[in-house]
């Protein structure tokens, strides 16, 4: 299977599996902090056989390989033939705190969801004993469980704090139709308000779909909004998601440079009307040219800005291009 509503980068490393089935899904952190986009990337050249189903970081989940083949993720040949692994973004030192809010838990789990759903897999956590005695057993567990299930490996992930509980509740709720699926209005809970650069420019409420600028005065409201039925809950607990790439909440429903546009229109309205209103009111001494010129420099201003704009989007694209593609780690 290949989840519709995710990316798809193929990777290099895909086995042939014996019957194409699954039974289990296998939880791994990737023990570093690149983003999926990079590990899917580096997956499509690794040299040591080493493979994943899905990578999840905070803004995404790409698939690697098709459900019905086998990847090189457990030391194990129960743990490779039969698990679907998912790779998450993180390491084994991880707080339960940094975990619930650097991964995005919503879109995971409705692709988990999509894997439950074909293949009976239960949304539990099997037990060690469990797992030795029917390797085959339909439910989740980590690198760590495997490793004492069956052996072939020493890896512990995802760490001891990895919270399991809220992985099952997100798929839970998938599987119980909590989560729009509709392909022109993004789902509530998908909602989140986060702003590209640290401390600067503008914050915007995104829903996976589209987004929206978020005037400084109104987030407060925005974020308390977001803790009633009406439109939330916010991910993210209503925080402000700093250094965000916007781009992946979905099209812009005003980007800056439309922003600045639009400001250069108001300008020469304002100063039209500033000009006109003066006329009305008797001052007939006011020359048509000291309209123009001032609906001129309000127009060259604006331009301005927009090429200002223009100027920092790119210096922003440079930054982010460099930011996604680090030297290559596995």
């Amino acid at each position: 299977m290949k989840v519709a509503f995710i990316p798809y980068v193929q990777g290099r490393n895909s086995y042939s599996d014996i019957d194409g089935l699954k039974y289990g899904v296998a939880i791994h952190n990737t023990s570093n902090d690149a983003p999926a986009k990079n590990e899917a990337s580096y997956a499509t050249r690794r040299t040591d056989g080493t493979s994943a189903h899905f990578y999840a970081d905070p803004i995404e989940v790409i698939q690697s390989l098709d459900t019905t083949a086998r990847a090189g993720h457990a030391g194990s040949s129960n743990g490779n033939q039969h698990a679907v692994a998912v790779e998450i973004t993180g390491t084994n030192d991880k707080s339960r705190d940094w975990w619930l809010t650097n991964v995005n838990w919503v879109l995971l789990g409705r692709v988990l969801a999509e894997v439950c759903k074909l293949y009976g897999v239960q949304v539990r956590r099997a037990a060690v004993t469990e797992m030795r005695s029917n390797p085959k057993v339909k439910a989740f567990y980590s690198h760590d469980d495997m490793r004492q299930a069956w052996g072939g490996t020493d890896h512990t992930d995802p760490g001891n704090n990895f919270p399991w509980d809220r992985l099952f509740q997100v798929i839970n709720a998938a599987l119980a139709g909590e989560v729009t699926n509709s392909s022109t209005v993004g789902g509530k809970n998908m909602m989140v308000l986060a702003r590209a650069v640290p401390g600067e420019g503008p914050i915007w409420l995104c829903d996976g779909i589209r987004r929206r600028i978020v005037p400084e005065g109104l987030v407060a409201s925005v974020q308390w909004l977001g803790a009633s039925v009406a439109i939330g809950p916010l991910w993210n607990n209503g925080a402000v998601w700093e250094g965000a790439e916007l781009n992946a909440f979905g099209a812009p429903d005003d980007s800056a440079e439309v922003a600045a546009r639009d400001a250069a229109s108001a300008a020469r309205e304002s100063a039209m009307v500033a000009a006109l209103t003066a006329l009305a009111s008797g001052g007939t001494n006011v020359d048509t040219a000291v309209i123009l010129a001032a609906v001129d420099a309000a127009g060259e201003e604006a331009e301005a800005t927009v090429r200002a704009l223009q100027a920092e989007l790119e210096e922003k694209d440079a930054r982010l291009a460099a930011a996604l593609n680090p030297p290559e780690s596995a």
